[in-house]
């Protein structure tokens, strides 16, 4: 990488000079540019168009409006950093010749939506070692929270006596101390840090009021990369050392995501695309329904489809992108097809994907040939690569698909991260609901791209921390475009936030829309500080609830048509002989913490002698299904004739999201779940998940029956009759 030309600012920090501000001074940045650790934000060169998510379009904030990060340090206290530790373990593992893994692992529960399988995490960083077997590059750093001294592990290993290079493929906050930790301990002077552009905006804006992380920072060379860039480690003699090619793919949530390349060993580093959340067996505190070692889709299947769901399927869109520029061929594919072949569907929208490259090059990138791939969470992926890389591509294309006929646009702005995380909660509930999300960062995405996902939406949320008392100058411009939307004042909205004392920012979004005519699907949800699985909950049914609204809209459309379908298959008696088929009707509860769910369930079925066990079909978009993982408890209660109605009124009514099922009614807490166990029921059951299956439009989840108890031996088993098999 050739560092550009610099010159001074007033303030006496480099800049990257330029023929003209804004555009030339952004690619130069783009290709290598030394920075000022100092830099001020309204001094910095904008985003180059390869690694900023607005692609070709203009920026949303003027050039002189601070950033997100400055604006939250020029505001009164507020959301204070946190403290929770996690119990964690760290191990070195090898990963491939020259390449080892410093996995930190943790078993415990975090709070965020994408850890609902709980089975824990790991978070990778990866040693890769030059001339003379010694570590010379470091990729990543974990969080603060998990507790574990990274920094005491590198020098265990020795790493920290040999590192010349820091690689950071996504930044955030909590892992901005680590960093600052491992650079004081490195004894190598001139160590590079080598980042994108925006996670150096944000390591500048943090750097100017932490003072611990300025002085760590003295002395490092930094390297903003971009598209094309590339970093050699050592070789012996003449040779050529480890070649490594940065690969930016940035989303809404991680503008600053990149993948690296090692060209050697074919070797994807690739981030958070291919994550999973899931501890390997052994680590501390381990969990009864711990992963196996052996890294395959039969065991890591639904970690990886999770993780998708939750954190890319709301940015299918520059998914699609990501994986348009990766252009992976599985270098040892698995019989059954090539990953070419797999992607083709994913292919056939190249038309869709050249628009949103976000400043790559026209065309089909060349074919990426990978070994294997190496996430910032989870397995490394070798057995499962080519069935993984297919599957991703099946899945944004389903995402891209549903949009066609209907998408909720999911507008931002976070300062701290927990508006983020309150934004990733409702998109998971509508995409459950097979309604698209169209994700927009409003820090980087451009004012046409904002207009365009208005034309197009179905309905439209919007969120914001409170910065001093107001909203952040991003929210505000784009509140502004949304009321000037002639398609947006026809859609149903609402809005949500975090914030550390006040939260005027949700007030003030909500009064201005509502003043404007605008219709609101739910409730305002607001959040103190860090979201807790209450609060996530909230936002998780709230996305279903409009996710449902857009999608019964889109039916009545369609009634005609259905009916007409339902008259032919009644007819032919296909439907009417499914609906002989009968089940118990029962009410499934469980508990997640502070948060609940319950529904009403007849597609129950015993379905094991030993271990005794049993089936629920759970619909996808059920409110209760994201509580229902593998190793979950829940309790299902078999209603008794006769004391069934009461319970069917209260559960058929209709709930605002998060609200309390059983209200004003009387029950009891099953003694190990903590799940209702309902006092007038013929018995209860309490379970524990053991498998889940994806069939058709439901889930079926078999369970293992833990304890039961017959609550009145007299009481008969409601039975759910059915005229038809084409509704409950």
């Amino acid at each position: 990488m050739q560092p550009v030309a610099v010159t001074s600012t007033p303030g006496g920090c480099p800049v990257a000079a330029g023929k003209r501000a804004g555009r030339q001074t952004a690619q130069a940045a783009g290709a290598g540019s030394k920075f000022c650790h100092t830099l001020p934000a309204s001094l910095r060169a904008p985003l180059s168009r390869a690694e900023r998510p607005g692609g070709r379009n203009s920026r949303l904030v003027v050039a002189n409006t601070a950033s997100l990060e400055a604006q939250a340090q020029q505001a009164p206290p507020g959301t204070p950093a946190p403290k929770t530790k996690y119990a964690a373990s760290a191990e070195v593992v090898m990963a491939a010749p020259g390449v080892d893994i410093l996995r930190v692992a943790c078993t415990a529960r975090l709070p965020e939506v994408e850890f609902n399988l709980r089975r824990g995490t790991t978070t990778n960083s990866y040693l890769l070692k030059g001339a003379g077997g010694v570590y010379e590059a470091l990729i990543d750093v974990p969080s603060r929270v998990f507790d574990v001294d990274f920094a005491a592990q590198l020098s265990a290993c020795g790493a920290t006596d040999t590192l010349r290079h820091v690689i950071i493929t996504r930044l955030t906050p909590e892992r901005l101390p680590v960093l600052a930790a491992v650079l004081r301990t490195c004894r190598q002077r001139g160590i590079q840090l080598s980042l994108t552009n925006p996670a150096l905006q944000l390591l500048n804006d943090r750097a100017a009021a932490d003072e611990t992380l300025a002085q760590a920072l003295k002395g490092v060379q930094i390297e903003v990369v971009g598209r094309g860039s590339e970093l050699r480690l050592s070789a012996k003699g003449q040779g050529k050392g480890r070649s490594l090619r940065f690969i930016p793919i940035p989303t809404p949530r991680w503008p600053d995501l990149t993948a690296v390349y090692s060209e050697e060993d074919k070797l994807l580093f690739s981030s958070n695309l291919f994550s999973a959340h899931a501890a390997p067996p052994g680590t501390a505190g381990g969990t009864r329904n711990a992963p196996r070692a052996d890294w395959g889709w039969s065991e890591y299947g639904e970690d990886w489809k999770y993780y998708f769901d939750c954190m890319l399927a709301p940015a299918a869109r520059q998914t699609a992108a990501a994986l348009d520029k990766l252009n992976i061929n599985a270098s040892q594919a698995r019989a059954g097809g090539t990953v070419s072949k797999m992607l083709a569907p994913l292919r056939r929208l190249a038309d869709l994907v050249t628009e949103l490259t976000m400043g790559a090059d026209d065309g089909v990138a060349e074919p990426l040939a990978v070994a294997a791939i190496a996430p910032m969470h989870g397995p490394i992926v070798r057995q499962s690569l080519t069935e993984l890389v297919g599957r991703y591509g099946d899945w944004t294309t389903a995402q891209l698909k549903a949009a066609a006929s209907g998408s909720v646009a999911v507008l931002y702005a976070s300062a701290y991260g927990n508006t983020a995380s309150l934004a990733q909660a409702i998109s998971h509930g509508i995409t459950k609901a097979g309604v698209a999300v169209d994700t927009l960062n409003l820090e980087a995405a451009g004012l046409d791209e904002l207009e365009r996902a208005l034309d197009r939406c179905s309905g439209f949320l919007l969120g914001s921390p409170t910065l001093g008392g107001h909203m952040p100058t991003q929210v505000q411009t784009a509140l502004g475009t949304i009321i000037r939307n002639a398609n947006a004042r026809q859609v149903p909205c609402s809005v949500f936030g975090s914030f550390g004392w006040s939260g005027e920012a949700v007030d003030m979004m909500e009064k201005r829309l509502k003043d404007a005519g605008f219709r609101f699907a739910f409730d305002p949800v607001r959040c103190k500080f860090k979201p807790t699985p209450a609060t996530l909950q909230l936002c998780e049914e709230s996305g279903l609830d409009l996710a449902q609204e857009i999608k019964r809209a889109q039916k009545r459309k369609e009634r005609m048509a259905a009916e007409k379908l339902s008259v032919a298959e009644t007819g032919s008696g296909r439907a009417l002989a499914l609906g002989r088929v009968l089940g118990s009707l029962c009410v499934l509860t469980a508990k997640d913490g502070d948060a609940q769910g319950a529904m009403l369930a007849s597609w129950v079925s015993q379905a094991s002698f030993d271990p005794p066990g049993l089936t629920v079909a759970v619909k996808r978009d059920r409110a209760v299904e994201s509580m229902l993982p593998v190793g979950a408890q829940f309790v299902l209660n078999v209603l008794a004739e006769g004391k069934d109605r009461p319970i069917m009124k209260q559960l058929l009514k209709p709930f605002k999201p998060a609200e309390d099922r059983f209200a004003g009614m009387q029950v009891q807490e099953a003694e190990s779940s903590g799940a209702v166990v309902l006092p007038d029921a013929a018995a209860y059951i309490e379970c524990t998940v053991s498998q889940r299956m994806e069939a058709g439009d439901h889930y079926i989840v078999y369970a293992t029956v833990d304890t039961g108890k017959v609550l009145d031996n007299d009481a008969q088993s409601v039975v759910h009759y059915r005229k038809i098999g084409t509704s409950y």
